[in-house]
């Protein structure tokens, strides 16, 4: 218990640095805010899947920790005096913008008709939605699946617009909303947590990003609090609800049957019944955090080699179908290293698993750099562009304990539409509000 409090605390040391430091808003603070309460959380061992940590994992994540701050600190620094900060004066072209927004819609609507059409059904409605959002990923074209789920990224550019433009008329003011609880609304459909906290976090940090020179502490701990108990409660109620309508069958004679009940009998995780409803968000760090520290065990020198490379290759598997060209084909042993059922293991399982102690310095460093140019420019020069990076990259950061967007797709594919649609606005974001027609 000593390790949980001393962890938390460190946490809420660095969430005060997030908040009052000279580098407002820093993503490496955010980092470290993220990991130490992950890990203090993951200090309470309250499932008997959980090991005791060993003396390698923790230098493990203590070289990540120590090499990723530093690295930032450093790219700061030596760069902080060549960017330059630019507050040149534009305007956003209301028409494109509002045509844009339209099309994005559109797009949207269209194919989440034609998944619907296709299988009579959506994961929201069907009797298995744990299982059928697996169903449509499998069997729909990846394209269709990217464009049905828009609104993870039009939800914040409308934000966002909302936030710059001012002498805005009621009429788009009521479009803009329309669209903002419609995309939430399409997103719903799909059950599943992760495309729903995506735009509510984007939009946070594209707020913070945005008002950073004028936001006030009030404003920032009540926007905070929104924030996390809103990314909570969908946390915690998605996934029960999705386990109580898929496996309330295996549990017809089973009179003390909960949305929980399912998870509590997998992870066989110890808690008082009455806080039950934690369980959700206590085994996204904790068992996250197990599996990696089992997969610095299963991968090493003697034992099974590591991949070199060929794991963090095969995230682009599905461009190279594309091209008929060859594949990687490694396959991780989940179910041998940790549990069949997990599959996750923060963002440093690809590096370790492909390079050992090298790819975990290695990633600390890539990400200290990555973070420190992309947090400066977001400030110094505060484009659509710079702004929802920074705000995309901050959100990689928190779910950096759950898993590595490097080896996710649809991580380049947002990257692309977030470029896409700056060279559609081709306009600077200024501090000052935008004047619109």
């Amino acid at each position: 218990m000593i390790l949980f409090f001393l962890f938390l605390l460190l946490g809420l040391v660095f969430s005060c640095l997030y908040v009052f430091d000279k580098e407002k808003f820093s993503p490496a603070n955010l980092m470290m805010v993220v990991w130490f309460i992950s890990i203090g959380v993951a200090q309470l061992h309250l499932s008997k899947y959980e090991l005791p940590w060993t003396a390698n994992f923790w230098l493990v994540l203590f070289l990540f920790l120590v090499i990723f701050y530093l690295s930032y600190k450093i790219v700061y620094r030596k760069t902080d005096h060549k960017i330059l900060a630019d507050n040149k004066n534009s305007v956003v072209n209301s028409k494109v913008f509002f045509i844009m927004a339209i099309f994005l819609t559109l797009a949207s609507i269209l194919t989440n008709l034609y998944i619907y059409l296709h299988f009579q059904t959506m994961p929201i409605f069907s009797s298995v939605p744990d299982k059928m959002r697996f169903i449509i990923n499998k069997n729909i074209f990846g394209l269709w699946e990217y464009l049905a789920l828009l609104p993870r990224l039009y939800i914040p550019l409308l934000f966002f617009y909302l936030l710059s433009a001012k002498n805005i008329s009621i009429k788009y003011k009521f479009f803009l909303w329309f669209n903002i609880i419609l995309g939430f609304l399409l997103l719903f459909l799909y059950a599943s947590r992760l495309v729903i906290v995506l735009p509510i976090l984007l939009s946070y940090f594209v707020y913070l990003y945005q008002q950073r020179e004028k936001i006030n502490f009030k404003k920032i701990i009540i926007s905070s609090i929104i924030v996390l108990l809103v990314v909570a409660t969908v946390s915690v109620s998605i996934p029960a609800f999705r386990n109580y309508i898929t496996y309330r069958d295996y549990y017809s004679s089973d009179s003390d049957y909960t949305p929980f009940t399912y998870l509590i009998n997998l992870s066989k995780i110890n808690m008082p019944s009455n806080l039950s409803w934690a369980i959700p968000l206590y085994i996204i760090p904790s068992f996250n955090l197990q599996a990696m520290l089992q997969a610095t065990t299963y991968y090493n020198s003697t034992v099974n080699n590591y991949y070199y490379g060929g794991y963090y290759l095969s995230v682009f598997n599905p461009f190279l179908k594309i091209f008929h060209l060859p594949l990687s084909n490694v396959v991780i042993p989940w179910e041998p290293m940790f549990l069949s059922w997990w599959i996750t293991a923060t963002f440093l399982f690809s590096a370790w698993a492909d390079f050992g102690y090298v790819g975990i310095i290695f990633i600390a460093v890539f990400w200290g750099v990555v973070l420190s140019l992309a947090y400066q420019y977001a400030l110094k020069k505060p484009t659509y562009l710079s702004v929802m990076l920074m705000s995309y990259l901050s959100f990689v950061v928190i779910m950096s304990i759950y898993t590595d967007y490097l080896m996710r797709a649809e991580f380049y594919m947002d990257l692309f539409f977030i470029f896409i649609i700056s060279l559609v606005l081709n306009k600077k974001f200024i501090k000052k509000p935008l004047n619109i027609i």
